[in-house]
C-alpha cells in the first residue's frame, strides 16, 4: 500500500497547441513516431513538426499566438508554460530548418517570453509579428 502512495501519479498532458490549417503534407513526430497532421490535431510540448515541399501549416498556441510554418521546414515545440489566467508565461520553439512566421499575442507588463531558437541564434519577442529563417550552410534568403 505504501508503494502505491509513493508512486508518481500519471497526469494527462495538456495540449500546447493545435493545427489550425494545413496545405500539403505535414508530419508530427511524437515519442519517436511520425503521424500525418490534420486540421484540429492537438500538439504537445516536444512534438516535432515537418512540412514537405510545397506544404504549409498554421499552428494555434494555447495563449492565442500563431505560428505559420513554411514549406520544407522543421520546428519543435520546446516549451509552453501558461499563467493561471491562461496568458503565456513562456513559449519556446526550435526551428531546425526552413522558415516560421510568428504572430505573438501581447502579454502586458511582462518581459519578452516568446523565443524562436535556431542552431545559431535566438529571437525573442513580447508581442509582434516576425519571421525567422534557418538554412544550414546557406546565406539568409533575400526578404521581399
Amino acid at each position: 500500500m505504501a508503494l502505491l502512495m509513493l508512486a508518481p501519479r500519471a497526469r494527462a498532458q495538456v495540449p500546447a497547441a493545435s493545427v489550425s490549417a494545413i496545405n500539403g503534407t505535414v508530419m508530427v513526430e511524437r515519442a519517436g513516431r511520425s503521424i500525418p497532421a490534420a486540421s484540429g490535431t492537438t500538439l504537445q510540448v516536444g512534438d516535432k513538426l515537418t512540412t514537405g515541399p510545397k506544404s504549409r501549416m498554421t499552428v494555434s498556441l494555447s495563449d492565442g499566438s500563431k505560428l505559420e510554418l513554411n514549406e520544407s521546414s522543421t520546428l519543435v515545440l520546446t516549451a509552453n508554460t501558461l499563467n493561471p489566467d491562461g496568458s503565456r508565461a513562456s513559449t519556446k520553439v526550435t526551428l531546425l530548418g526552413g522558415l516560421v512566421r510568428s504572430f505573438v499575442a501581447f502579454g502586458p507588463g511582462s518581459a519578452p517570453n516568446f523565443e524562436v531558437h535556431t542552431p545559431n541564434a535566438v529571437a525573442s519577442a513580447r508581442g509582434t509579428i516576425f519571421d525567422v529563417s534557418y538554412h544550414e550552410g546557406q546565406a539568409p534568403p533575400a526578404t521581399p
